[in-house]
């Protein structure tokens, strides 16, 4: 009897977790290959025994393996989305929900849109998309140059941008005449223009609400974005403040300086006493804006060119009544001190001895006034 041999096949190793994970993410499709076939069978076949050749043997061997019936393991829906709730964490009810999601996900928001347009065509970061929101139209004329010169010169720093800006539009007021002004001015102007133009079309091309810029703001401009919204927000308030203030100051100082403004009135001891400045309408225009004050004590560069004479300006400006008490009690003083100077200066002439003028038959004397306003008549006949 010939003896019967068996080989054993080899199991065919499993997908791993990741693999299949790999494929759900790549392909997303319902239908997945299959991640692990069944141990295979090998089915033996009764063996034709001959004795008579010995070869024949080796080819029994030969036909003893059969084809490995292999089994596919299917994957359903079921089992995607149990995969994703564990794995993410993610509630799912369909595949037909995931692949609506993945496309309503892939249509940004209009600020999102903006914002990454921007920094695809401009190069710059999220400060400088916030900053389209400033009102360029109500800004101050050398903060808007700036503004414009350092965006559209990006390679300045904020240093090399007023020092261009003072080299081109700054002039001495003693030094440049009533021409080299005007054309330094009318420069200034037309720049202005064209830095309003940039501005308000970078913000009509890339501005969107404030209140939208969170939903695609990073952990790292987090922050950064809120000090600034609650910066714009203080500084609106504030602005809306000073104007409110400047209207009311305005108000009142014409209301000061109107045809019954007679002068200031200050009261020095008992008396009220009233000072006219003269010219009303050079003093109004001159006292409306305090810098006017300021810049007349300071050099261009900001330093203070005399401190004595600023803060005695400051001082009589704080302490007008008691430097006025003070004048006039010193003018007092002076006109008691003239008075008594000269009534104390009288006039004393020495006094001279009556003179006689003796001509023919009789003499005349002068007498002073101490003799008496009378005519007196000496007769020669008593002088013995």
């Amino acid at each position: 009897m010939s003896e019967l041999k068996v080989k054993e096949v080899s199991n065919v190793p499993e997908k791993s977790k990741a693999e299949i994970e790999q494929e759900l993410l790549q392909k997303h499709e319902e239908q997945f290959e299959d991640s692990a076939p069944k141990e295979e069978t090998t089915v033996i076949a009764e063996e034709e025994i001959k004795t008579e050749e010995p070869q024949e043997e080796v080819k029994s061997e030969e036909k003893i393996e059969e084809e490995v019936v292999k089994e596919d393991y299917q994957i359903g829906d079921k089992d995607v989305l149990s995969f994703i709730k564990n794995r993410y964490n993610k509630e799912i009810n369909s595949l037909d929900d995931l692949f609506e999601q993945k496309e309503s996900n892939e249509e940004l928001p209009a600020d999102v849109s903006a914002y990454l347009k921007f920094k695809k065509e401009t190069g710059r970061g999220f400060q400088d998309f916030v900053n389209l929101n400033k009102d360029y139209d109500s800004m101050d004329n050398d903060q808007l140059l700036a503004e414009y010169w350092s965006q559209s010169k990006p390679h300045l720093d904020a240093e090399d941008v007023q020092f261009e800006l003072d080299n081109r539009f700054g002039y001495d007021e003693d030094l440049a005449d009533d021409k080299e002004k005007r054309q330094i001015n009318i420069a200034k102007k037309e720049e202005l223009v064209k830095a309003k133009k940039y501005l308000n079309n970078q913000k009509e091309q890339y501005s969107v609400p404030l209140e939208s810029s969170s939903s695609f703001v990073s952990k790292d401009e987090q922050s950064d974005y809120e000090a600034y919204k609650k910066y714009v927000q203080e500084s609106n308030s504030m602005q809306e403040q000073n104007v409110k203030r400047q209207e009311y100051f305005t108000k009142k100082t014409n209301e000061l300086f109107s045809n019954d403004f007679k002068g200031f009135d200050f009261k020095v001891g008992e008396k009220d006493m009233v000072f006219n400045p003269g010219n009303l309408d050079k003093m109004k225009s001159t006292q409306s804006d305090i810098t006017n004050f300021i810049n007349a004590h300071i050099n261009e560069d900001g330093f203070i060119k005399d401190a004595a004479a600023y803060h005695k300006s400051l001082a009589v400006a704080m302490n007008s009544e008691s430097f006025a008490k003070f004048f006039y009690e010193q003018g007092k003083a002076d006109a008691v001190s003239d008075i008594t100077k000269e009534s104390k200066n009288v006039d004393m002439p020495v006094r001279k001895a009556p003179e006689s003028i003796n001509k023919g038959g009789f003499s005349v004397t002068a007498l002073g006034n101490d003799h008496g306003s009378g005519l007196k008549i000496r007769s020669k006949k008593n002088k013995n």
